[in-house]
């Protein structure tokens, strides 16, 4: 599990890039075969990002604008993992000043949620539908 914290504001576009240049300084984008980004990427941002990290990157989400929620299968797996960082006590997104402290506070609850997971006892996942 991985986090990056930038300032609220930031456009989504600029959120993956971010993302990648990290990783990237960090030597691990060889590893990446494929990166999901949401419709919150436009598609011009997502084929420069590919291109200049040497990357696929595939935007995912329902082409129709129905209003009901209907769970897109690895995304909503990364929102189970948002929700769960933001119920550690001690991380509140709009508490910290800085990003280093928030970086720092979200780097304990995933440790915290990393142990919990891995000392409960394994159950079934529920599988979702695929999405486009």
């Amino acid at each position: 599990m991985g986090a990056l914290v930038v300032p609220a504001f930031t456009h989504e576009n600029r959120d993956s890039e971010l993302m990648l240049e990290y990783l990237t300084r960090r030597d691990v984008t060889g590893r990446l075969e494929l990166v999901l980004v949401d419709r919150g990427v436009t598609a011009a941002a997502a084929r420069t990002l590919g291109r200049d990290h040497g990357l696929e990157l595939c935007r995912i989400g329902w082409d129709d604008k129905k209003p009901v929620l209907r769970p897109i299968r690895h995304p909503a797996r990364v929102e189970v993992a948002h929700g769960r960082l933001r119920r550690s006590r001690r991380l509140a997104k709009s508490f910290e000043n800085t990003t280093t402290s928030a970086t720092g506070w979200l780097q304990v609850a995933c440790i915290a949620t990393t142990l919990r997971h891995l000392s409960s006892p394994r159950v079934p996942r529920r599988v979702l539908p695929a999405a486009a």
